[in-house]
């Protein structure tokens, strides 16, 4: 029951039915649960089944006095604390209002009654049992939240559990990729390569074109296992995170990329980059990614457009590389931060569909995202974001 709907119990105990008529008449206009009892023991019943914000007594009742009907209300533990009013047609006198007090009562009232005072008197009594049932309720809603974050806590150790095993196997399946699987692909590079020593003279063109497309696919698995290796890492490396200058990083990307840029035309357009907070290493592996990318995919132009720029969104700073190389379709954009996932199958195009896979990673773990927008023929541009120092 909720709060706006909540009513409170009052027990009207009298023998006479024109005192309980007008003991309903004056307390209607409460609004309350008004439940009526002739006797003691109908009374002792109500108790048995409800519980009240307050009981209204009549003391003098043939078979079980008012006095004696709240001796047995207050021997009742779940009742011993419901505040009960005395209604008495009787002179009071000392000895009556000891052996009420004794026996629980907390007001008494002379009849007639002044329905003014009556309502007041049990309007406090109302009240204080609907701040004790709302009490209760944010009780059981603490109970109930409580019990709920224990659930939670609980899956939540059950996850974590799960996620060391799984880092555990992780570890294992790269440690077998790292040796079982390598092994075998040297002894397949390395009979092929005595194959070609000792037989090259020997076979015709199509036979060594055979021997070299599998030299070519062991080199190529070998380069598979290395990537998928690098990505494992990433995703489990510590992070370092410090200020990092974006257009030293950049700096030394170029050096890196020195051999691939070697008879290649290529109009740079670097605009202004501000700094960012992150693991210099990592985020150094993103741009060798991006940059690598762009350099490659804009081969079939000459010259070759590649600009480097950064926008300040809200509270990130967005970084990008746009070229003008040979694009990709939309309609696979979702594909090409996947792992192995390649959107050109040219050979021309090597590479083994890890590293914007890599680039993501990278950037989740430094709370940003990861996008791009292109079109076949005209080029693409990647994006990446970095949170902005303190909305990290």
């Amino acid at each position: 029951m909720s709060q706006s709907t909540f009513r409170s119990n009052i027990l009207l105990v009298d023998d006479e039915q024109a005192n309980l008529d007008a003991l309903e008449a004056v307390l209607e206009g409460l609004g309350q649960n008004l439940i009526i009892a002739s006797h003691g023991d109908q009374a002792l019943k109500c108790v048995l089944e409800h519980d009240f914000a307050v009981i209204l007594l009549d003391v003098q009742m043939p078979g079980m006095s008012g006095i004696e009907a709240a001796a047995l209300i207050r021997a009742r533990e779940r009742s011993r604390a419901t505040p009960i009013i005395f209604l008495t047609g009787m002179m009071r006198t000392a000895e009556m209002v000891f052996s009420g007090y004794s026996a629980g009562a907390v007001d008494y009232l002379m009849k007639p009654l002044e329905p003014e005072v009556l309502r007041a008197k049990v309007q406090v009594f109302v009240e204080l049992d609907k701040a004790r049932h709302e009490l209760e309720q944010e009780i059981a809603e603490r109970a109930r939240i409580a019990e709920q974050v224990s659930e939670l806590n609980t899956a939540l150790r059950q996850k974590n559990d799960d996620l060391l095993a799984a880092n555990a196997d992780l570890e294992s399946f790269c440690h077998s990729i790292s040796h079982d699987l390598r092994m075998p692909l040297r002894h397949v590079h390395s009979y092929v390569s005595l194959l070609e020593a000792s037989a090259g003279s020997k076979l015709n063109a199509e036979e060594r074109r055979h021997v070299q497309t599998v030299q070519k696919a062991a080199m190529r698995m070998t380069r598979l296992i290395d990537d998928l290796l690098a990505f494992s890492r990433i995703g489990r490396a510590s992070m370092h995170r410090q200020c990092i200058h974006m257009d030293e990083l950049i700096d030394e990307t170029f050096q890196e990329l020195g051999p691939e840029l070697n008879n290649r035309q290529i109009d740079w357009e670097r605009r202004e980059i501000p700094d960012t907070v992150g693991d210099p290493q990592l985020v150094k592996q993103v741009w060798v990614n991006l940059l690598a990318n762009a350099v490659k995919y804009t081969r079939p132009r000459n010259p070759a457009k590649i600009e480097i720029g950064a926008d300040m969104g809200d509270n990130e700073i967005i970084y990008y590389v746009r070229d003008n190389g040979v694009g990709f379709n939309m309609q696979y954009a979702d594909r090409l931060f996947g792992v192995f996932q390649r959107l050109h199958a040219d050979p021309d195009f090597e590479g083994t569909g890890v590293g914007l896979a890599n680039v993501r990673r990278i950037v989740q773990r430094h709370g940003g995202r990861t996008w791009a927008e292109g079109v076949e023929g005209r080029g693409a541009t990647v994006y990446f974001s970095m949170p902005i120092a303190g909305n990290g």
